[in-house]
């Protein structure tokens, strides 16, 4: 059983870091003030994360000066961990990378696929037993980061009703209907 508790670890680590890597604000392309958008990360999460966006805002007052504009911050992160999406010229983001609290700004930016398939490329083979006791109630959950939900991949044919205590919600198309 510890051993598929390490299983689950390593696929829930591969896609949080897969998806922390992807494209989390659209358009990094340069502004024609040459502002591109950065990723501000400030560690983990506030345990007051009401005046988050307020920190976050008075940060940048402080780096960018007279040059900030309320439309330059693009989003603050307040649920996953501290940080927060900007438009900043490179001067302004080495510039904010030297500020206590920060631990990295780093530009934002599409990534692309390695893989689809996650059990090869993980070293794991198709045959592994099923125990109904260890992979019952549990909730995936999928970010929408551009795929195709009308893929094969996601056929619930062979999949159970959802756990009892599930409150998500799901948005169906013509052509898709939610897992159970």
């Amino acid at each position: 059983m510890a051993g598929r508790s390490i299983v689950c670890s390593l696929i829930l680590n591969f896609i949080f870091f897969n998806l922390f890597n992807c494209q989390l604000v659209s358009g990094s392309h340069l502004d024609n003030d040459g502002r591109k958008t950065y990723i501000v990360y400030m560690g983990s999460k506030l345990e007051d994360t009401s005046s988050t966006p307020l920190h976050h805002r008075a940060m940048l007052e402080q780096v960018v000066g007279s040059n900030f504009a309320p439309k330059h911050l693009l989003y603050s992160y307040k649920r996953s961990f501290n940080g927060f999406a900007v438009r900043l010229t490179e001067e302004e983001a080495q510039k904010i990378a030297l500020k206590e609290g920060v631990v990295s700004v780093f530009p934002n930016g599409k990534k692309h696929v390695h893989t689809t398939r996650s059990w090869d490329f993980m070293g794991f083979t198709q045959s592994v037993p099923r125990v109904n006791q260890v992979e019952s109630n549990i909730v995936v959950g999928v970010l929408d980061t551009g795929i195709w939900p009308e893929s094969p991949s996601f056929n619930d044919t062979d999949l159970g009703p959802p756990p009892a205590g599930w409150k998500g919600q799901c948005q169906t198309s013509p052509d898709f209907q939610c897992n159970r």
